[in-house]
C-alpha cells in the first residue's frame, strides 16, 4: 500500500468519527432540549410580584360587624350567604301584645260622687207609689232623697260639674242646678237663700265644694225635719239617686 492510499483511508476515518460526534452531539442537544421542555411542563409557574403599597387605617368608631344583627338570606343554587345589615329587632308576637296594650287609648277618669250633707235618709226617692207627705197631709211621688241635716250645714257638690242654674222655686225654696256634662245634672233644694259668694251661674265646681247650706225655704216640705232634697236628673227624667250609692265615697270632713 503507497503512502496516498493510507492518508486517503486516514482521512475516510477521521470523517466518520467526526460525522459520529456530529450525531452524539445533535443526539444530546435534542435530549436536553427535550429535557427541558419537561421539565418546565411539569414545574408549578410561580406568582406574579407586583409592587404593593401598604396603608394604615385607623381604628373605625363604627359599630363592627359582630356587633350587628345576622340574616341568612338564600342565594343562588340554593346557597345561602351571610349578610351583615343593620336592621329593626324582629318584635314577637308578646312584644306586639304589650305595645299594642300601651298604645291603648287613655281611659277617661271615673267620676268621684259625694254625699252632700252628713245625715240619714228621711224621705228616699219614688216615682212609682206615692208616699205620704206630713206637711200636704196626702200621697204624692217624691222626685228625689231627703237627707237630714241641721240648719246651716253645709252642702256639697255632688260632683265635678258647672253650676247652671240658681233659683227660688215656689214650692221647694232656694234651689242650685249643676250640670255635670253627659245630660246628668244634680239639683239641690230647701236651701237657705244666702249662698256662698262664689257661687253663681258658669262657676266651675268641684266634688266637695260648698255650693249651699241646709235651709228651711221649701214650703211643701216645711213640716219636716230640716234636710236637703236631693234630686238626679239624666237627659231629663228623674232618677234615683240610690243608683249611685255604688260609686259615691264618705266625704272627708
Amino acid at each position: 500500500m503507497d503512502e496516498e492510499e493510507v492518508i486517503k483511508k486516514q482521512e475516510g476515518a477521521g470523517l466518520i468519527i467526526y460525522i459520529v460526534l456530529a450525531v452524539i452531539i445533535a443526539v444530546t442537544m435534542i435530549v436536553s432540549v427535550i429535557a427541558a421542555v419537561n421539565r418546565r411542563k411539569s414545574k408549578t409557574p410561580l406568582p406574579e410580584v407586583t409592587e404593593t403599597t401598604t396603608v394604615t387605617v385607623p381604628p373605625s368608631t363604627e359599630k363592627t360587624p359582630s356587633n350587628l344583627p345576622h340574616i341568612i338570606v338564600p342565594g343562588k343554587d340554593d346557597k345561602q350567604t351571610e349578610a351583615v345589615t343593620e336592621t329593626e329587632p324582629e318584635i314577637t308576637e308578646t312584644e306586639t301584645e304589650a305595645v299594642t296594650t300601651e298604645k291603648t287609648e287613655p281611659t277617661v277618669a271615673e267620676r268621684v260622687y259625694v254625699v252632700p250633707v252628713s245625715g240619714y235618709v228621711l224621705k228616699d226617692y219614688t216615682m212609682d207609689l206615692p208616699v205620704y207627705s206630713v206637711t200636704m197631709n196626702d200621697y204624692r211621688v217624691h222626685n228625689g232623697t231627703d237627707l237630714t241635716s241641721s240648719v246651716g250645714d253645709p252642702v256639697y257638690a255632688f260632683t265635678d260639674g258647672v253650676v247652671s242654674k240658681i233659683y227660688n222655686d215656689p214650692m221647694m225654696g232656694q234651689t242650685v242646678v249643676i250640670d255635670h256634662g253627659d245630660g246628668l245634672l244634680s239639683v239641690y233644694q230647701n236651701l237657705q237663700v244666702t249662698l256662698p259668694e262664689n257661687i253663681e251661674t258658669g262657676v266651675k265646681v268641684a266634688s266637695g265644694d260648698v255650693i249651699g247650706a241646709v235651709g228651711e225655704t221649701a214650703l211643701i216640705e216645711c213640716a219636716e225635719v230640716p234636710h236637703l232634697h236631693f234630686c238626679i236628673m239624666k237627659n231629663g227624667a228623674y232618677e234615683a239617686p240610690s243608683d249611685y250609692l255604688g260609686s259615691i265615697q264618705a266625704r272627708e270632713e
